[in-house]
Formats: structure tokens, C-alpha cells, sequence
């Protein structure tokens, strides 16, 4: 995944490694999944990670069908348009895709890109589908854990990798029950606060002093300390302010694995319908930093809310139509600069 990190860059050096990290850059295990890794310029630097459902399987001497055929054409031209020079694809599946495989091969062909490896995972095996070699025996290798410097990553950032994407889904999900009238009641009272601020000392002078505590949260959450239930919901509700979100999520540019963790501990704090900013946070920052699979269950939970909340939306036709992770910091240095010149954002 493409990261905003200084730390030291994972190699890669096999069938078995490249297998064996995916679902550090998913996030979770894929099951019945297609996932395709860009591979940039001579050294084959890691770009986008795309993980797709699969669809139900065709019998092994089958093409498969139109729409699928069409999947897979767009998953290439998304990878060209990353600037990948060649891809890795990976099934993960209970029954054997060589049609598919081809199909995509011939896709990858098509957008000028060649496939290093295709390759199959099943009941904690893999094989190679184009490879014939030692290294990829026919009766399939164990799939081992990730790469050391990739779990320390996640070790040091205090992810997990989940077991499935409705495990992501969960782990994102908004309050229920009694946290969830605790959650609004918090909510309501910051609201009441906010508005108080505003008209006390004017919208300008709320607005930074807004800041002024999510930066204080943010160095707090660096140094291992979780943001209070009040403070979230502070948080929460000075995002509804655009001018407020849009700095805060410019801090992804320099410091960017706290202001996730921010964003992560507020959105699960923030009750609908008042978390439709904070989630929308959360996906700018995920997006930002090459997490498709974050950046789409937070769109999703913020859409879900207020299916017309425009940034939401903006990011939601971005991700779709293959955006890259890139373009998106430079949005966001963009923004920087027109927060620190003092002109009006668009």
C-alpha cells in the first residue's frame, strides 16, 4: 500500500511473502476474494492494493462471463492509471479460477502491464497458477506469517489484521444500546458547547481553538493515550465545520498513523446521526494513506447516514473510479497551503 510512513520499505521477495502480506494491506483475511497488487517501475514498488468479491464460480474450461470480463478490464486500466509497470494477483478461493486468471491476464496485457505472479490460496496453501518451478511445487506451499518489519508496522501503529471484512466492519461500527444514548447525550452537550463558543468569541476564534484540541488530542494519542469519551464527542462535532475538517485531515500529510487512530476512536464513539463527519475524516485519512479497505466501510457508515454529505459523496466517486492514494496528498498539500495563505478553499 502506498504510505506516508519514513519507516524502513518492506521487501517482498517471493510467491510465499507476497501471499503472506496481503492481509496486512487489506486489513483482514480475504475469503472468496480477488486481490491484485500495482507494481511500480523497475524495482516493482508496491502502489495500490485492490481487493474485489469473486464472483460464484464457472466450471475450470469456462470464460467467464461479460460483467466479470468487465471487472477485470476496469481493475487493469485502475492499476495502469496507478502506474503500474506489472501486478500480482492473488485468489483467494475454495475452487480453482484459471479462467478468470487468464481473463485477467489478457486485461493486464491489454493496458501494456504484465502479471509477476498469479496466484491461488486456499485452506492455508498456495500455488502458483503461471508458475512451474521449485519454488512453487504443484501440490501447493504453506501460507506463513507476514514479512517481520510488515507485523512490527502493525504492532507499532496498534493494528490487527481481522478475520474476515464484516470483522473490519464491526470494529468501525458506530455505538448501539446504552452507549449509544450516552454517545448522543455527550454529543448534544458538545453541540451546546460549540454553538456557545461560537457566539462567545465568533466563528473564527472557535475554529482555532477547535484546533487548538484536536491538536492536543492528537499529541496525546502519539504517545499512546486514548481521547476521553467528552473529548471525542467535542471532536465529533467540530468536524461538522468544514474549515475545521479540512486542517485536521491535512495533518495525514506528516502525522499520519495518530490522526488515524484519532479518527478510529472517535468514529466509534459517535453515535448517527452526528457521525457522518468524523467517518468521513476517517476514510480521507485511510484513503490518503493506500487503505482502500478502511477508507470504503468508513464511506459506507458516513453515507449510510447522510447519503448527501458532498465530501462523502466526492470521495465515494474517487475511490470508485481509481483515484489514486497519491493524488489524494496532493488534495491535501493543496489544502494546506490555502489554509496557511489564508485564501478561501473551494
Amino acid at each position: 500500500m502506498t504510505s506516508v510512513s519514513s519507516r524502513p520499505v518492506v521487501r517482498l521477495t517471493s510467491p510465499g511473502d507476497i501471499v503472506a502480506a496481503v492481509p496486512s494491506l487489506c486489513g483482514f483475511l480475504p475469503a472468496e476474494s480477488l486481490v491484485v497488487l500495482s507494481l511500480r517501475g523497475p524495482r516493482r514498488r508496491l502502489g495500490l492494493t485492490v481487493r474485489v468479491d469473486l464472483p460464484p464460480p464457472e466450471p475450470p474450461a469456462h470464460r467467464p462471463p461479460g460483467p466479470v470480463l468487465e471487472l477485470l478490464d476496469a481493475l487493469a486500466e485502475r492499476l495502469r492509471a496507478d502506474g503500474a509497470t506489472a501486478s500480482a494477483l492473488i485468489v483467494f478461493s475454495a475452487h480453482p479460477r484459471p479462467g478468470l486468471v487468464q481473463a485477467y491476464l489478457e486485461a493486464a496485457a491489454a493496458c501494456g502491464t504484465t502479471v509477476d505472479e498469479a496466484l491461488h490460496v486456499d485452506d492455508g496453501r498456495w500455488t502458483s497458477y503461471t508458475c512451474t518451478g521449485p519454488c512453487c511445487p504443484p501440490d501447493g506451499s504453506p501460507v506463513t506469517g507476514p514479512p517481520e518489519l510488515l507485523a512490527a508496522e502493525a504492532a507499532l501503529d496498534g493494528r490487527s489484521v481481522l478475520g474476515s471484512r464484516s470483522d473490519l466492519v464491526a470494529a468501525l461500527a458506530a455505538p448501539e444500546g446504552r452507549l449509544a444514548a450516552l454517545s448522543t447525550a455527550r454529543l448534544e452537550a458538545a453541540g451546546a458547547s460549540w454553538l456557545a463558543e461560537r457566539q462567545a468569541a465568533g466563528t473564527g476564534a472557535a475554529r482555532r481553538a477547535a484546533v487548538q484540541r484536536a491538536t492536543v488530542l492528537l499529541d496525546r494519542v502519539e504517545h499512546g493515550e486514548a481521547p476521553s469519551d467528552d473529548a471525542a464527542a467535542g471532536l465529533a462535532v467540530a468536524l461538522h465545520d468544514v474549515a475545521v475538517r479540512d486542517e485536521v485531515a491535512t495533518w495525514v500529510l506528516d502525522r499520519s498513523d495518530a490522526l488515524l487512530s484519532l479518527a478510529e476512536q472517535a468514529a466509534r464513539r459517535t453515535a448517527p446521526p452526528a457521525d457522518a463527519p468524523v467517518c468521513t475524516l476517517l476514510a480521507w485519512v485511510a484513503y490518503a494513506r493506500g487503505d482502500g479497505a478502511r477508507a470504503n466501510v468508513a464511506l459506507d457508515r458516513a453515507l449510510s447516514t447522510d447519503p448527501e454529505y458532498s465530501l462523502a459523496v466526492l470521495l465515494r466517486r474517487a475511490l470508485d473510479s481509481g483515484v489514486t492514494p497519491r493524488e489524494v496528498r496532493r488534495t491535501l498539500a493543496s489544502t494546506r497551503r490555502a489554509i496557511r495563505s489564508g485564501r478561501p478553499r473551494r
